[in-house]
């Protein structure tokens, strides 16, 4: 089986007939119940969450359904609903499918022995590898005693996954020991930058754990900010998943930095990952949902990129089909401090758990921002042109986010000195679409929570 063909056949003939039988197990999140033609979905929290819909409108009928289908929707397939929201392709469709095999309880030795070893992958692991025992070994008692300036405990160092790049000619014979060969090693661009050697440096793996970069950090404080950090050439970040997602964890907290997430995590805080920059998409906030993360919390930078950034991670997340729920830390609740970094050096991991516990509902705080900060005593055409631009904004979300748009609503009005009932008739009557506007009189009719 070592033809893509074999796969789709193995995927179609023994995996799909498998997910079937025990959907239930193999998707538990939906709460599915047979019914006279297949499955039907009875978990309304997570179908109006993820898909917007009741529960009774999500089902999987058929013999061996490829995927489940939303009533007046668009049906989604079961590869792409695990690959988070793209179907998937190639390597990542192999993945995919040893996935929902083993949900399906289907043996995945077939393609296991189909797929060959990634030698990349191989190489990247042995040069971590390298890296790691390097930072270990008295070549490393400087890049130490850094990290340990900059605050790390002492005994956290040896347990936090990062590296110190060895020089050039110790990474040849060492991975030349391993049995790899020059031209191997020269393609996968760990020996292309000359500057890589004795920087700080990290490993940013996939989904299947496999090393998809590495980073380099330079120990210089006052270099150039553009070079401080330095990344595998010819290695794409676009599609992985942030930095140190761990494999299990409802909760999720984002920071910009790896030094931020290293910081946290040798303080004992484990729900962190890293962004490594302040991009974010649609797609990631898909793949988090697919992971189990129910819900993310953005903790940027204490600067304008940081609150930006913030501000287009909501946009993501509002965006993307399914998302965990998203709750932001305005960026000046940082206080005196620039990033969690500094935060937890200067007052302790307390001060963070402060910091995190404050959170804001995301969709809110975007509102807030859009609508700015109006004096008490602005002008009615100034209230009433921020009110307009919030209103666009709230209107345009999807239905999934209807808790969020009351809460945005309440928080808009109150500050520009309105009452929420009169701003949610307004908003109703302009920027609401005519389901919005059902779902809002029922959220009307409905007891309060």
């Amino acid at each position: 089986m070592s033809e893509q063909q074999s796969i789709v056949d193995f995927y179609t003939e023994l995996v799909l007939p498998g997910l079937v039988e025990r959907l239930d197990t193999a998707f538990p999140e939906f709460g599915w119940k047979r019914d006279a033609r297949g499955w039907i979905a009875t978990n309304d929290e997570m179908t109006r969450r993820r898909l917007g819909v009741r529960a009774n409108r999500v089902i999987a009928h058929g013999q061996a359904p490829r995927g489940f289908l939303v009533h007046g929707g668009d049906p989604t397939l079961w590869t792409a609903y695990v690959s988070g929201g793209a179907v998937p392709r190639g390597e990542e469709f192999v993945r995919v499918v040893i996935d929902l095999a083993g949900r399906a309880g289907v043996d995945v030795g077939p393609i296991e022995r189909a797929v060959p070893r990634d030698r990349r992958a191989d190489v990247l692991d042995a040069f971590f590898d390298l890296a790691s025992r390097e930072l270990l070994s008295e070549r490393g008692a400087d890049v130490r005693a850094y990290l340990e300036r900059r605050g790390f405990p002492i005994h956290a160092i040896e347990t936090l996954g990062l590296g110190l790049v060895p020089s050039p000619n110790v990474t040849r014979r060492v991975l030349s020991s391993h049995g790899f060969e020059d031209a191997e090693v020269a393609a996968t661009g760990i020996l292309s930058d000359s500057r890589w050697s004795r920087r700080l440096c990290g490993a940013w793996r996939n989904e299947r754990d496999q090393i998809g970069t590495l980073w380099a950090r330079a120990l210089d404080e006052d270099g150039a900010a553009e070079t401080r950090y330095l990344y595998l050439r010819g290695a794409s970040r676009t599609n992985l998943p942030p930095y140190g997602v761990p494999h299990s964890a409802r909760e999720l907290v984002l920071v910009e930095g790896f030094l931020d997430f290293h910081q946290l995590r040798a303080r004992g805080v484990d729900n962190v990952a890293a962004l490594g920059g302040t991009s974010t998409s649609k797609y990631m906030f898909e793949r988090l949902s697919r992971r189990g993360v129910q819900a993310v919390v953005l903790c940027l930078d204490n600067d304008d990129a940081g609150r930006s950034a913030s501000a287009r991670a909501v946009e993501h997340s509002a965006r993307a089909r399914t998302s965990p729920s998203i709750y932001v830390v305005s960026p000046e609740r940082l206080g005196a401090t620039k990033d969690p970094d500094e935060l937890v050096r200067r007052d302790g991991v307390e001060a963070w758990q402060t910091l995190v516990g404050g959170r804001e509902c995301g969709v809110a705080w975007r509102a807030k921002e859009i609508v700015g900060d109006l004096a008490a005593d602005a002008p009615l055409a100034e209230r009433r042109e921020a009110l307009g631009r919030a209103g666009a904004w709230i209107g345009s979300l999807p239905p999934r986010l209807a808790l969020e748009q009351e809460d945005a609503v309440r928080a808009v009005a109150e500050g520009c000195g309105y009452s929420p009932e009169a701003v949610a008739r307004s908003f109703r009557a302009h920027f609401w679409s005519e389901p919005s506007r059902d779902r809002s009189r029922a959220m009307d009719a409905a007891p309060e929570l």
